[in-house]
């Protein structure tokens, strides 16, 4: 089983590396991660969770689409080159 750590207030995957969507292999990793990101990066304990992958959902946005005016519901872990809301979406 793996983990995600999970901002309370917006439902986004924290990591304190540059993989956005890390899953920790182990419960203590994921610990062990969000004491670092209490100590360096200063988020609060009641601030950050630790959820198995199997139970996390992730929660949505609607955006719309920078071509066609459509609303186009997308995770809010989305990067902003696969947002079609953006520019930069489009481009590519």
């Amino acid at each position: 089983m793996s983990y995600y750590i999970i901002a309370k207030g917006t439902g986004l995957i924290v990591t304190d590396g540059p993989n956005r969507t890390r899953a920790y292999k182990t419960f203590g990793a994921a610990q062990a991660t969000r004491t670092r990101l209490q100590n360096k990066a200063g988020w609060d304990v009641s601030e950050l969770n630790i959820v198995a992958t199997k139970n996390y959902k992730p929660r949505t946005k609607i955006v719309n689409s920078l071509m066609t005016g459509k609303p186009v519901e997308i995770d809010v872990n989305t990067p902003r080159a696969c947002d079609p809301s953006t520019e930069l979406y489009w481009t590519m």
